[in-house]
């Protein structure tokens, strides 16, 4: 049989396989390597994995639906079914197989290269000084250029900023620049004009990277070629309140498995804002980030769609500050909702660059779906339930929570290999597995409508201003 030999390194896009994507921002590498279909492989496997799954789980549902048919619609009873079980059951026994394919944690040699750190702030007065002394604080073998671009803010962020600098070291130098265009996109492209860095860092003014952050999220970047990498997101303010607990294992668990997914196959779907390393020439050449509501999604997708990996570094830790209350967390997560139809409106799952992204794109797109199942199906399945009627809430609703719970167990055992230290709270792991969902599809279902009807609007997420494109309402 006929073998391909690429320059490649080891573990190239937080896998076992080398980057062998065609593009204008080639892998470095210091190995030979033979490049074989083992990533195709694993892929294939892990979604035969979840179509065994679908397959013994729809033996059951036919059942379980002929019996709910004398009672409901038989279309009502399928898309429910479907919705809450199925299509769920396969995506996340699909993710868990694939995640144990690529267990290992890789290590790539360390990079001096010099970078420039990103940071935009709109009224950062309270958490500035703290994400920028965690740069200051950084183990990073070669030179950090921070530069912070304050965006209109009206409190004492310059200030903060300005003191700051005093701080400074020889390794790390602090800028400060003033943008007064309101946005953040707008923030973000007027920092990017000042990179001449071949790669560059964006840390939100509320993050604080973990000391060895830098040096980890680097070297991936320039060891696998990435055009971008996400780091793993932490939260810092997990004991603040109820809320904040339960959002500590949304990022912890399900967000950190999505992405280590996405990740193995080069095609992260989101290189957060909060904390991720991009090419520089790369986000240049397709003009910086875009004014909507998720630039960061929107960013992605195109650097997607020219089949440019995007890969994920858990090893690259930031703690991040999330809503301490249920209406900043209902809000940011409409936020996000409105971030993910942008990005799917920008690149259609149909144009997106390589079957891998078209694959996890259409998977985004079925979140509504998801999300509509979960509201208009098991939620009043559970109610009916507490009445003895078990129409929705049967053998295979449990197995589905079975599956989910399998997931969240090997994601944590996972995140605690990393060594590095989060917060635990039982209350908040049981809430989050009772009512974190129906928060997230409620304020999901909200995001939608509003994106689908061209409202504008201003919105408010502890403390942070964020705006959105503008549009004209209907």
């Amino acid at each position: 049989m006929a073998q391909a030999w690429a320059w490649t390194i080891p573990g190239c896009g937080a896998t076992d396989e080398p980057c062998s994507r065609k593009h204008p921002f080639p892998c470095s590498g210091i190995y030979w390597r033979e490049r074989g279909d083992h990533l195709k492989f694993k892929f294939i496997l892990s979604i035969c994995f979840g179509g065994l799954w679908l397959a013994v789980s729809l033996f059951f549902a036919i059942g379980w639906a002929q019996e709910v048919s004398y009672i409901f619609p038989s279309v009502y009873v399928w898309w429910v079914i479907i919705g809450i079980a199925l299509l769920p059951g396969f995506l996340m026994s699909a993710m868990f197989f694939s995640n144990l394919l690529h267990w290992k944690l890789k290590r790539y040699p360390d990079i001096a290269e010099d970078t420039t750190i990103l940071m935009c702030a709109h009224n950062e007065e309270k958490n500035i000084a703290r994400s920028i002394q965690a740069i200051l604080n950084q183990q990073y073998a070669g030179r950090i250029r921070l530069i912070v671009v304050d965006n209109g803010s009206n409190d004492h962020t310059k200030q903060q900023i300005m003191n700051m600098q005093t701080a400074a070291l020889t390794n790390c130098s602090i800028e400060y620049v003033y943008c007064d265009q309101p946005g953040k996109a707008h923030a973000l492209n007027y920092g990017l004009a000042m990179i001449h860095t071949p790669h560059f860092i964006t840390v939100d003014a509320d993050t604080y990277l973990q000391k060895q952050a830098v040096q980890r999220i680097m070297n991936h970047i320039v060891s696998c070629g990435s055009v971008c990498v996400a780091g793993n997101l932490f939260v810092q303010n997990a004991k603040a309140s109820l809320a904040a607990r339960m959002q500590n294992y949304d990022y912890l668990l399900s967000i950190a498995a999505i992405k280590r997914f996405q990740g193995s196959y080069q095609s992260t779907l989101v290189a957060q804002g909060a904390f991720s390393a991009y090419q520089t020439e790369a986000v240049q050449q397709i003009g910086g980030w875009q004014d909507v509501m998720g630039e960061d999604i929107v960013l992605t997708y195109q650097l997607l769609r020219q089949k440019l990996p995007s890969t994920y570094e858990p090893g690259a830790v930031g703690y991040t500050t999330v809503p301490e209350t249920f209406n900043g967390l209902y809000n940011q997560r409409k936020r996000w909702a409105i971030g993910m139809l942008e990005g799917l409106s920008s690149v259609p799952p149909w144009k997106q660059g390589t079957g891998y992204a078209r694959y996890f794109t259409f998977v985004n797109l079925s979140i509504i779906y998801l999300d509509l199942a979960f509201l208009f199906g098991l939620i009043p399945g559970i109610i009916l339930a507490f009445f003895g009627f078990y129409y929705f809430a049967g053998f295979l609703t449990l197995l589905t929570v079975a599956v989910c719970i399998l997931l969240f167990l090997s994601m944590y055992l996972y995140q605690k290999k990393l060594g590095i230290p989060f917060q635990n709270s039982i209350l908040g792991f049981l809430c989050f597995l009772l009512f974190f969902q129906a928060i997230q599809s409620t304020a999901a279902l909200h995001g939608y409508l509003i994106r689908l009807l061209h409202r504008k609007g201003e919105w408010k997420c502890n403390g942070k201003l964020y705006y959105s494109a503008p549009s004209s309402a209907l």
